[in-house]
């Protein structure tokens, strides 16, 4: 008996141990299936939320000094690569963009202090 994919609609055999299985043995399928089980977790279990909201402070406040040194070893030739497309996507080209505004905004920038890293949690993995 086979079924197809949830995410990359392709056709795959469930194994017997999971009859309900929706989603094949892909790395990015998996990596989906995870995403949508925390998305709809965090929607419907507040403690869950509020646990996973207190794990990223904590992670943030042990390793304070992460996006300054992950800008820094990002240089300034990755700017650069704005200019053409070099055979990515846009998605790749605005991702290298908003790494580069983000190296370059102050550190004080309200953008930064206010932004929340739930919505990291669920984007799309950039494909080079």
């Amino acid at each position: 008996m086979t079924r197809c994919c949830a995410c990359c609609r392709k056709p795959f055999a469930p194994r017997p141990q999971t009859p309900d299985q929706a989603y094949c043995a892909s790395t990015d399928c998996q990596r989906a299936r995870k995403r949508q089980w925390q998305r709809t977790k965090r929607q419907s279990d507040s403690d869950y939320r509020i646990n996973q909201r207190a794990a990223q402070q904590a992670w943030s406040q042990r390793n304070s000094d992460y996006w300054r040194n992950h800008r820094e070893s990002l240089g300034p030739s990755t700017c650069s690569a704005t200019a053409s497309n070099n055979g990515r996507g846009i998605r790749a080209e605005m991702t290298i963009l908003q790494r580069w505004m983000y190296a370059t905004c102050p550190m004080a920038c309200p953008r930064k202090m206010d932004m929340s890293r739930e919505d990291l949690i669920d984007a799309q993995p950039i494909q080079p």
